[in-house]
């Protein structure tokens, strides 16, 4: 399997969401996400010190695509060879927060995925909490994993194994992060969660308190996850869409094999009782 370690790592650096009510979206990731937002055509583009978004109108819960950061020019390039040596088609994509030469990729199931070189904001976040990774659930998990690993280069760190044997969760890193992808077996194909990488157990409990106050309550955690070890706690936005916030996020040295989980609650949740996807 590829490895974007020594190659050109990657990290998840903006969503590109659509909703029913983009305006109404757009405010809650201003207000309670602290993005200051402002408009591009049709779009808000949202923008933040360590995390960023772009909310346009079309079906809610829905992600049009993520988008991922390369750290240069050269990388970009590499991972163009890359791609096309793989037979992957490259789109040209025009973005508000990318620099020129940005693209995006189609995976087998029809899931875009973009990647480009960042524009560097000199904006402060009030509160730290770096987008980090999106989960997808999948009918066809073996084809997706192939494809992200082999075509892109994602490294697999662990996979959640069934009673049976069956690889029902596959966790994927860009870079020494455990994982900044993530794809779970299920009988729909559509996106899960996203999460935001803060700092430590204070900044945990800070976010808690501050969707408290917007009578936003935690539906899953909070906890601890056992691939990847990191706590965490997950809540809904106004579209309904998920997002968790996490702290101590493990990193993977590039020569450790995947570890391999059983499918139940402990990996979910060490702490006590998970929510079980079916």
């Amino acid at each position: 399997m590829g490895n974007l370690q020594t190659d050109t790592p990657l990290q998840l650096y903006f969503l590109h969401i659509t909703s029913e009510k983009p305006d109404r979206l757009a405010d809650f990731y201003e207000g309670q996400m602290g993005l200051q937002k402002s408009k591009d055509g049709d779009s808000w583009v949202m923008r933040g010190g360590a995390r960023s978004a772009v909310i346009s109108l079309g079906p809610s819960a829905s992600l049009l695509y993520p988008a991922y950061a390369v750290d240069s020019q050269q990388s970009l390039v590499k991972l163009k060879e890359r791609l096309r040596a793989n037979g992957v088609e490259l789109e040209p994509l025009s973005s508000p927060l990318y620099r020129e030469g940005a693209f995006l990729v189609v995976d087998p199931q029809g899931r875009k995925i973009a990647f480009g070189e960042k524009i560097s904001t000199q904006i402060q976040d009030a509160m730290p909490a770096r987008l980090q990774h999106t989960v997808f659930q999948t009918t066809e998990l073996e084809t997706v994993v192939k494809f992200y690993t082999d075509a892109i280069g994602f490294s697999v760190s662990d996979e959640v194994v069934n009673e049976e044997g069956k690889t029902m969760v596959v966790f994927l890193r860009s870079d020494d992060e455990h994982h900044s992808l993530a794809f779970f077996r299920g009988s729909k194909n559509e996106w899960d969660h996203h999460c935001y990488e803060t700092n430590e157990w204070n900044d945990i409990r800070d976010w808690g308190d501050s969707f408290a106050k917007l009578r936003i309550p935690i539906f899953f955690g909070p906890g601890r996850h056992g691939p990847g070890n990191n706590l965490f706690f997950m809540v809904t936005d106004p579209d309904g869409n998920r997002l968790e916030f996490s702290a101590e996020l493990q990193r993977v040295s590039p020569e450790v094999a995947p570890g391999i989980w059983e499918h139940g609650e402990y990996t979910l949740n060490s702490w006590g009782s998970a929510w079980i996807r079916t």
